[in-house]
């Protein structure tokens, strides 16, 4: 009887990624774990389809994404990278990752981009939403099943919360902090999360940051953060133009 063997990661991304719409079509292959080289092929290729401009390599940015390479291919170079926090908390390839940095800098762009990356990949797979439009989507559930369901279904393995701390609490017959509770969740349930922050202020301090997401999703969660996240702190210059 044949057997269909697992295909090298980069073939499942020939021919079926859409650039109209940045997405993969979901396929149900399977697919070996992906080598540094084929990841980075992949990614700078899905990088500038989505975004019409090549990936700029210099000091800075390459040290961002390595971070990010080392954690998806769980390999231990991961805990050696300069951008990992690793006076606040334990670094673990069981937690997620909170990126912390600047405005521009890449934080979304890479994330969004490996959540095309591993589409059609489902050991990695995850799905990602801004804070902003998690609150605006909570805000036209009408009525208690759909609210319900609409916190079920951010209840996946893997999710990515884009720019968390600034989005406002949603109004929907009440006033509910819908991203500090899909947070609680995730905890509750032992959950992947990824998640980006920006710098509370000018003065680009770790410790700060966390302390203003504390103050936004309480004390709770504040400590929570450092059980359900590695924290990685992106460095350089806006690269929006």
């Amino acid at each position: 009887m044949r057997q269909n063997k697992p295909q090298n990661f980069e073939q499942i991304y020939k021919v079926m990624y859409n650039p109209e719409n940045h997405t993969t079509e979901r396929v149900q292959k399977k697919a070996n774990p992906p080598t540094k080289a084929e990841l980075w092929k992949v990614f700078t290729k899905v990088f500038y389809l989505k975004y019409g401009k090549e990936f700029l390599k210099n000091e800075e940015t390459l040290n961002n994404l390595e971070v990010l390479f080392y954690y998806f291919l769980n390999d231990p170079r991961f805990f050696e990278c300069k951008n990992l926090v690793t006076h606040l908390n334990e670094p673990d390839f069981n937690k997620g990752l909170l990126i912390i940095g600047g405005v521009g800098i890449g934080k979304t762009a890479y994330l969004k981009t490996f959540e095309t990356v591993f589409n059609n990949y489902a050991p990695l797979r995850f799905k990602g939403y801004s804070s902003k439009v998690l609150t605006s989507e909570y805000e036209k559930c009408i009525n208690a099943i759909e609210k319900d369901y609409f916190f079920k279904d951010l209840n996946r393995k893997r999710l990515f919360i884009d720019d968390i701390g600034s989005e406002n609490n949603a109004s929907n017959y009440g006033i509910v902090d819908v991203v500090g509770n899909i947070i609680t969740n995730r905890y509750d349930n032992r959950s992947i999360t990824y998640a980006t922050a920006n710098f509370a202020s000018s003065s680009n301090n770790v410790e700060e940051t966390l302390r203003s997401l504390g103050d936004r999703y309480g004390h709770r969660i504040y400590d929570r953060l450092f059980e359900m996240f590695n924290i990685v702190v992106f460095a350089g210059q806006s690269l929006r133009k």
